[in-house]
């Protein structure tokens, strides 16, 4: 399993966004120095607590300072932007990182950003996919393409710069169905689980948990003839994390930062998304119903080990665990919690046999202190 974090990013209206940016930028460079393999930048325009309309330019800044993280756009939302522009951005920005750009492409969940935009949400992926199309013709050809398609047309555009990377990888993000984990699985892009998805519903009928979105991932891959399990291992699972020295400790700490973020995203929409059972008031979407029961992974280092397991073992596995990176608490303690997570419960999911190695041979140099 490798590890990651994933950055909405979340910063309070009433804060200081310069410092909000700066602070990004510095957790990125801390993750890479902690030995986390990725972290994703989203995109929004509206709402006041996601500020980031650019992903692509954080990233650019964050890439000068770092060696060798891999950085995603998580995700560039298509239906805002003429295609040939986000291929021709997103292609430089790959020379910027030297190969280590991850290319998130979505079609925008954020209501106010459509309401500002003017989008008629049945256009939202139509209006993606079309897009996605014309951003992969434009990587794969180096001679000039033209399309006369429903939302863009132009002609005769070819890429000045193509990408450093000869095979572009394109992850999307599914958040209301299935239906991009499955378009995953048949083209073989990175598939996104977002963090408030519980592992399995009970009762609520039309909304899908990861399991389901495993599933149709699997299927998909197979009915394309791909490897299943490469598929499996391309799948990032997005969970709220926070690593303490107690279980109690760690809910003391962030109470506070949860109920503003929860409270703006209650207030959005997404309750309905988090209940196990439709019947469920959103009252009860306490921070203790969702620690327990979407889950989170939060406690102790120990807690934290036995928690992401349960996941893996209840979703049949997966290749990358994204940590939501959050305003919850203070920076200090934010990155405390990442050293820990790093140095006590990453290890135990990396290189088993060499665990067990370092175990025995750390019991030869007890018992030779023993004889």
């Amino acid at each position: 399993m490798e590890f990651g974090l994933f950055a909405m990013p979340e910063h309070f209206p009433w804060e200081n966004w310069t410092l909000a940016f700066d602070r990004d930028i510095d957790t990125i460079v801390r993750a890479e120095q902690l030995g986390f393999e990725e972290f994703w930048i989203g995109e929004h325009h509206s709402g006041g607590y996601e500020p980031v309309p650019a992903p692509d330019l954080l990233l650019a800044k964050a890439s000068g300072l770092t060696h060798r993280i891999r950085l995603g756009t998580g995700t560039v939302n298509l239906p805002y932007h003429d295609p040939f522009l986000v291929a021709e951005r997103l292609a430089f920005l790959d020379h910027l990182t030297h190969g280590r750009l991850l290319y998130g492409l979505g079609a925008g969940a954020l209501l106010s950003d459509r309401d500002l935009m003017k989008m008629d949400p049945e256009q939202s992926r139509p209006r993606m996919l079309e897009a996605m199309d014309v951003i992969e013709r434009l990587f794969a050809s180096r001679e000039p393409i033209s399309h006369h398609g429903e939302f863009w047309q132009f002609e005769n555009r070819r890429l000045q710069v193509p990408p450093y990377q000869a095979h572009p990888p394109i992850a999307v993000a599914g958040l209301t169905g299935t239906h991009n984990f499955k378009m995953c699985g048949e083209r073989g892009y990175l598939p996104l689980s977002v963090y408030f998805t519980p592992t399995h519903i009970e009762a609520n009928p039309g909304i899908p948990d990861l399991v389901a979105h495993g599933k149709a991932l699997v299927e998909a891959a197979e009915s394309a003839g791909r490897d299943p399990e490469l598929a499996r291992s391309q799948w990032r699972i997005t969970r709220e994390v926070y690593v303490s020295d107690s279980r109690e400790q760690a809910f003391e700490e962030i109470r506070e930062g949860v109920r503003a973020s929860y409270d703006y995203l209650i207030a959005l929409g997404v309750g309905p998304l988090i209940k196990r059972d439709a019947a469920m008031a959103e009252a009860d979407l306490t921070f203790e119903w969702m620690a327990e029961n979407v889950p989170w992974i939060i406690g102790t280092p120990s807690d934290c080990i036995e928690q992401i397991q349960g996941i893996y073992d209840a979703v049949g596995g997966f290749g990358v665990l994204l940590i939501n990176n959050r305003d919850w608490t203070t920076s200090d303690r934010w990155h405390r919690s990442l050293e820990l997570f790093a140095r006590k419960v990453m290890p135990a999911f990396r290189h088993r046999e060499h665990q067990a190695l370092r175990r025995d041979l750390a019991d030869y140099a007890v018992s030779l202190l023993q004889e």
